[in-house]
């Protein structure tokens, strides 16, 4: 585009050049060669910068089109959600809102209180929440496989006495009542898939 436009330019000086030295004498020549000159170099600048600016969207567009299409076609869901950092296997445990000395009130500052022994990350959805070793940062995404209840996605935002890498148990498992964390038991060759380490 510039080098048609530096092509025109110099033609246009050209021709101007040539109707000035050629008819000197006519003053009425020279001011209509004038004003030929800024019209046709107005109007090449016009048309130059139209092309150019329609030229230039129609690249921006094609580019974000074709970017769009290639992200589109090689993200999945999985592949934003399941790059594993970690694999550790071990036993999970299970604890109750209702145990002793336990408030309702998980470790990261999470009211568990009210039945909410789940938590909804914006990038992970539901979650279960687990006690689990300071290793891993409050807000740690931990994917659960082979447990006794399936597999199924995890936070650490809790503690726990026995929980933890070279401990008896590797995570602890949140469930509403005791009760109920002793019909669960243990779950013993559970694999524990880090997706993501802290918020």
């Amino acid at each position: 585009m510039k080098k048609s436009y530096l092509i025109l330019n110099s033609i246009l000086v050209i021709i101007i050049l040539g109707l000035v030295f050629i008819i000197p004498d006519s003053e009425n020549m020279k001011a209509s060669t004038s004003t030929l000159s800024k019209s046709l170099t107005t109007s090449i600048l016009n048309s130059t910068m139209k092309e150019e600016v329609v030229y230039d969207e129609t690249t921006i567009d094609e580019v974000v089109d074709n970017f769009s299409n290639k992200v589109n076609s090689n993200i999945t869901d999985a592949t934003l959600i399941t790059d594993v950092l970690e694999t550790v296997v071990g036993t999970m445990s299970g604890y109750g809102l209702d145990c002793k000395g336990c408030s309702g009130r998980v470790g990261a500052r999470y009211d568990a209180r009210g039945n909410n022994v789940r938590y909804n990350d914006p990038v992970y959805g539901e979650c279960r929440i687990v006690a689990g070793d300071k290793k891993y940062p409050y807000g740690t995404i931990i994917r659960v496989k082979d447990s006794k209840i399936g597999t199924f996605n995890a936070i650490v935002l809790d503690r726990g006495g026995d929980i933890g890498i070279g401990r008896r148990y590797m995570f602890d498992l949140l469930f509403y009542t005791e009760k109920e964390s002793y019909e669960f038991g243990l779950s013993r060759n559970t694999t524990f898939e880090v997706l993501r380490y802290g918020y």
